[in-house]
């Protein structure tokens, strides 16, 4: 459910501060399901929490004092170990000179555990990770970031009415617009090659405007920008790193060639768009070379396209998007 007003929220004005937010959170881990699904969240990515069973509401507490190392939002004690869960619910809030700096120097001392967990779109994760790179590699601090859109849809389906007024709080708050396929449109998306000639067909618009809805959400959320060249037949959005340029949109040439509507392109704007060599190494990263020829409204220009075929049909579509988006961003970054 979208909501077009704030006023349909009911903990609106309620839930916006973080002390609140997290207080509130807090709470829910008073219920079994809801406990449940945060523990295996976190377990997912990294498995150093103990079992599901053993951890009770009771072990949890909120601002607790780390003296002079600063103050945990959610604070999670048991058999002797020690996990802070650094809450973030904005994406402009400021990390203080404790975040993760004094965290890390807490760290230190045996069986204790630090976890961030923040908004996609949050502005300074960059710093987060500059400064756990001087102690941790890149792929152990990953483990230890989590995003509040990949939480929030795990509770999506729960019936509990605190859970459900929690829910449509984030939804609305984290800019949260699941949009879903019908089994027509579907079947449109996985037709490779095919012709819409068909102008009767209704379901051809309705699945174009929520195409270009998941692009626009995505592509805002990661701090792209719309893409206004002429380089590519279709609607694209935009980013920048080092030498490299992604792009993320519908690109029809390519909807045409392989039945897949979305398309991630990657190339280098510093070579004028012409051949080059990309060493990523990431498994979860498959590479396809793409090059298309001068014509008299463009020039040659080349690039490499990311196979996300099978993420569109799956479930949580969106967020697999963003995630390879984001792993595409931190390779291009090592490079």
């Amino acid at each position: 459910m979208i909501y077009k007003h704030r006023e349909d929220i009911v903990l609106f004005n309620v839930l916006n501060q973080e002390t609140v937010f997290t207080a509130y959170f807090c709470n829910l881990l008073k219920i079994d399901e809801f406990r449940n699904i945060f523990i295996d969240f976190i377990k997912e990515k990294n498995d150093v929490l103990p079992n599901k069973e053993k951890i009770k509401y009771v072990n949890f507490s909120t601002e607790v004092s780390l003296n002079k190392y600063g103050r945990a939002d959610l604070f999670l004690e048991i058999d002797n170990e020690k996990f802070i869960f650094e809450i973030k619910n904005k994406n402009n809030t400021k990390l203080t000179d404790n975040q993760p700096t004094e965290y890390l120097k807490y760290l230190e001392n045996k069986n204790q555990y630090l976890f961030f967990l923040i908004p996609k779109g949050y502005k300074h994760t960059s710093r987060i990770i500059s400064k756990w790179k001087e102690n941790y590699k890149e792929e152990d601090i990953q483990k230890q970031i989590f995003y509040w859109e990949d939480f929030i849809y795990k509770i999506k389906s729960m019936k509990k009415m605190e859970v459900k007024i929690f829910y449509e709080f984030c939804e609305f708050w984290f800019n949260i617009k699941y949009i879903i396929f019908e089994k027509n449109e579907k079947k449109l998306l996985s037709n490779k090659g095919m012709i819409m000639n068909d102008f009767n067909n209704i379901s051809i618009p309705k699945l174009m405007i929520k195409l270009i809805k998941i692009v626009e959400q995505i592509g805002n959320n990661r701090n792209m920008k719309i893409w206004s060249g002429l380089l590519i037949d279709g609607f694209y959005y935009t980013k920048k790193i080092n030498d490299y340029q992604i792009f993320l949109g519908i690109d029809y040439n390519y909807w045409e060639d392989t039945g897949t509507p979305l398309a991630i392109l990657i190339q280098n704007h510093e070579n004028g768009y012409s051949d080059f060599n990309l060493n990523i190494r990431a498994d979860d990263i498959e590479l396809e070379n793409f090059s298309n020829m001068e014509t008299v409204s463009s020039d040659e220009y080349f690039g490499f396209y990311v196979n996300i075929k099978d993420i569109l049909l799956e479930d949580n579509y969106q967020n697999k998007i963003e995630d390879k988006l984001l792993r595409i961003e931190e390779e291009l970054k090592k490079i």
